[in-house]
């Protein structure tokens, strides 16, 4: 196999999967020592928690040094906070949204993000990633009733497996892999130890992992999985194949849409600056407040059905009615409270709809996990719309906020999906010989190349085809062909594209130089073809200047869920390979 991984690593006795939400972070480990049963737990304690607790808040305070001085629940303790206002430490929330694709747009009139001076969001990551090793070293530590050299030992073999929406891409995971190097995660020389897996993916290991869900399911039935997050919702269609073990075919492209909690919370502080201005409430520091009071008890537990919900906004027990304040407690009619969440859920029931029509399939069930679901008014609607299309729906017991991280670990041990759908057309650069009839070449700069035909630069080639069901093992392969002289250097470089729509263009790049509309440069594919060139015979051209033609083939492998790149040639009718490395842009 060209894409076989080296048999001379240890053997792993720690996996550690770290979950990133746009507002919550959860990690789970998985302990394999020998002659023993893995044993899988979440971190479910975390520095300054009162009671425990299997998620942490994705936030970050820093100083005027770009020093990350208060992380996860630490930005929630009032005396933390009380050091952050007096240092004039500035937050950082909801940094993981900047990291998405462009073409994921953010909801209308959704303010931008803004990080603190100084901080970008990869330190954000690195400090984050950080701060979670550096917890979950102190949780295992304990829990085991152990020394620092038992983590040592474990730590010395750790696979970390991180978690990533649908929608992102190879760059993203390249990014997220270099903080948690910088974090102190894996070392550099390591980089093959940090795994990634879709979020969606995560998400339905855990619920057939889950009695209650796995009972409802039959051999061959086709499931939508759903998570439905704080900051993205992820939408997958899957064949079940088998059970124990997890056998499952994806059939359909997987979705990723921005929408969630995060966006609940946004209008209903818009709502509450409006609704309180003029009053003693309103005050930036007043309103940070209701909207936290907002998020831990009413947006939990409204249903949509209850004429009114109550917001306790102080300990007074003052009224002011033309507010709609009754005793300290700020009135929200049920249309109002309903208008928060419409936007998040529409765009969810959008998504949901458009993967149903694209797939043309019978789902037999439809299993909705993730934090936003644990709002009964959230999980109602998404029953609604399941049973407008005639579809039982479920979603697993416990904590939905932390099935990720406890997924992704199920996945690192045995994936259960076989069969994966392309999201996008992969493709690369091509020239092709120049037509003087074809009008989309007109305008386009032409050359001769050593046998002096005109050809025309980037034209697109199609290496892996949209929606393309990728398997295990599989290598997609494209030939390319090009000259070189002896000066010239061996190292080739190949641009790595994709297309988001249906049919990819003749040329990925207008007349003008700019990318056509859809195309999505992934990286830079890098490989050395010395000895390719050495192997090969010399020709001449009609100048009678010598040259070789090198044929060779760029090979990807979609295993999981990030892109390997190999290259391949024939040596006297015996395939060699060659290594590749795809060079990502930041």
């Amino acid at each position: 196999m060209s894409f076989a991984s080296s048999n001379r690593d240890p053997p792993v006795k720690l996996i550690l999967a770290i979950d990133i939400g746009t507002t919550f972070t959860a990690a789970s480990y998985c302990v394999m020592l020998k002659d023993t049963e893995p044993f899988l737990q979440e971190v479910n304690k975390w520095p300054k928690q009162a009671t425990g607790n299997a998620k942490i808040p994705s936030v970050l305070y820093y100083d005027q040094l770009t020093v990350a001085r208060l992380r996860g629940d630490e930005t929630e303790d009032e005396g933390s906070l009380l050091a952050a206002e007096l240092g004039n430490w500035k937050k950082a929330e909801w940094w993981k949204l900047l990291l998405r694709p462009p073409y994921l747009p953010m909801p209308i009139d959704f303010f931008p993000f803004v990080l603190p001076p100084g901080v970008t969001v990869d330190v954000v990551f690195r400090d984050h990633f950080a701060y979670v090793l550096e917890s979950v070293r102190g949780f295992v530590i304990k829990k085991h009733s152990s020394s620092d050299k038992f983590w040592d030992e474990l730590a010395s073999s750790m696979v970390v497996v991180l978690t990533t929406p649908n929608g992102w891409e190879g760059r993203h995971q390249n990014r997220m892999r270099e903080a948690a190097i910088k974090a102190g995660l894996v070392k550099p020389d390591q980089r093959n130890r940090v795994r990634f897996v879709s979020e969606g993916e995560a998400a339905v290991h855990f619920a057939l992992d889950c009695p209650k869900v796995k009972h409802s399911i039959a051999k061959e039935s086709i499931i939508l999985v759903c998570d439905v997050g704080g900051g993205t919702t992820d939408i997958g269609i899957y064949k079940v194949n088998g059970l124990s073990p997890i056998n499952l075919d994806e059939i359909s492209s997987p979705r990723c849409i921005v929408a969630g909690g995060v966006f609940v919370n946004v209008a209903a502080e818009k709502y509450f600056a409006k609704k309180l201005q003029g009053t003693k409430w309103d005050t930036p520091e007043c309103i940070t407040t209701v909207v936290k009071a907002f998020e831990r008890q009413v947006k939990r537990i409204f249903k949509g059905t209850e004429p009114h919900s109550f917001l306790r906004i102080d300990n007074s027990t003052e009224n002011d009615e033309a507010h709609g304040v009754i005793l300290g407690r700020l009135r929200i009619p049920r249309e109002d409270m309903i208008s928060f969440f419409e936007p998040s859920i529409q765009t969810i029931i959008g998504g949901l709809d458009e993967i149903l029509s694209t797939g043309r399939l019978k789902v037999n069930k439809a299993i909705v996990i993730g934090g936003f679901a644990e709002s009964d008014y959230v999980y109602s609607q998404m029953t609604r719309w399941a049973d407008s299309h005639q579809i039982p729906i479920a979603k697993p017991d416990g904590i939905l906020s932390k099935a990720i991280a406890h997924g992704a670990i199920r996945w690192h041990l045995h994936s259960g999906v076989q069969v994966r759908v392309a999201k996008l057309h992969y493709g690369a650069e091509v020239n092709v010989a120049f037509d003087p009839q074809d009008p989309s070449m007109a305008g386009r700069e032409r050359y001769r190349n050593v046998h002096k035909k005109w050809r025309v630069r980037e034209a697109w080639k199609t290496i892996v085809q949209k929606n393309a069901r990728l398997m295990p093992g599989d290598e997609y392969t494209s030939w390319f062909h090009f000259d070189f002289h002896d000066a010239d250097s061996k190292t080739v470089e190949m641009e790595l594209y994709a297309y988001r729509f249906a049919d990819p263009p003749q040329f990925y790049k207008t007349k003008d130089g700019r990318l056509t509309e859809g195309i999505i440069h992934i990286g830079t594919i890098q490989g050395d073809l010395s000895r390719c060139f050495n192997a090969a015979p010399y020709k001449r051209s009609s100048s009678k200047k010598k040259y070789k033609t090198l044929e060779y083939e760029v090979c990807l492998s979609f295993d999981e869920i990030e892109i390997k790149a190999c290259l391949t040639w024939r040596e006297n009718g015996v395939q060699i390979f060659g290594e590749a490395t795809i060079l990502y842009d930041l």
